[in-house]
């Protein structure tokens, strides 16, 4: 995801960021940047068919437990699932499939996940944010803050539930609910994570934009158990991938 996770390491790593980009203010002119919205400085390509009434409906009705099959990436691009429809649940997948595959024990490998996921106006500074990430994950365990995930150094995710903020044709900002599973030094634990992504359509997909950073609404549904009924009254709808 590179997505926003909800602790600490995650905001401790922001606000390096934050810095960061200040200083590029400074020396590098970077404020194009900044001030970038969904509709600004890029290519977009209009949808043959937009989001159908009945899909989206279906993909932002909260409180159920029967889960919205998403649509399957068309590719992989350096290990990083690509080719999304341009509709209301392709962007959903997509936010979905970015959380399982990002590396957050390998900085270099998440850098690299980062120029495929994020939209080209961002990706420089998305690269940086998901080095920090991984570097910061590291850092939290006691491991170097560079190295190389390994069977014994992990951290894995499974996204199983979504609520989304709020949608446009061409933007999306939706809330991930997911299970991780970190090792360290061979200890595992398991735990669940709620992470937020705002994404764009440009280019012929869906892809990250800066507002992942700092853009996500305040409110973001409870952590609970996926497919509880907590789950339903905190309006979580759960996932599955078309196979």
């Amino acid at each position: 995801m590179s997505f926003v996770a909800l602790d600490e390491g995650r905001r401790s790593a922001r606000r390096r960021l934050a810095l960061l980009i200040a200083g590029a203010l400074v020396v590098g002119g970077a404020t194009t940047f900044l001030v970038l919205s969904p509709d600004d400085s890029r290519k977009t390509d209009k949808p043959t068919a937009g989001p159908t009434a009945s899909a989206s409906t279906q993909a932002q009705t909260g409180g159920s437990n029967v889960p919205t099959v998403l649509p399957k990436p068309k590719d992989v691009k350096d290990g990083v699932p690509v080719g999304y429809p341009h509709t209301l649940e392709g962007a959903i997948s997509a936010a979905a499939h970015y959380g399982d595959v990002l590396d957050l024990f390998n900085p270099k490998a998440a850098e690299q996940q980062a120029r495929v996921m994020a939209a080209p106006n961002h990706r420089m500074m998305l690269e940086t944010y998901m080095v920090q990430s991984a570097q910061t994950a590291r850092t939290n365990e006691g491991l170097p803050a560079d190295g190389e995930s390994d069977n014994a150094n992990f951290i894995t995710t499974q996204s199983r539930a979504y609520h989304v903020a709020n949608s446009t044709a061409d933007s999306v900002t939706v809330w991930i609910l997911m299970d991780c599973q970190t090792s360290v030094r061979g200890v595992a634990r398991s735990t669940t994570q709620v992470r937020g992504v705002v994404l764009v359509w440009t280019d012929g997909d869906w892809k990250m934009s800066l507002r992942t950073l700092d853009g996500l609404p305040d409110n973001a549904p409870k952590n609970v158990t996926p497919n509880s009924q907590n789950a339903a009254q905190e309006g979580w709808r759960s996932l599955a991938y078309e196979k």
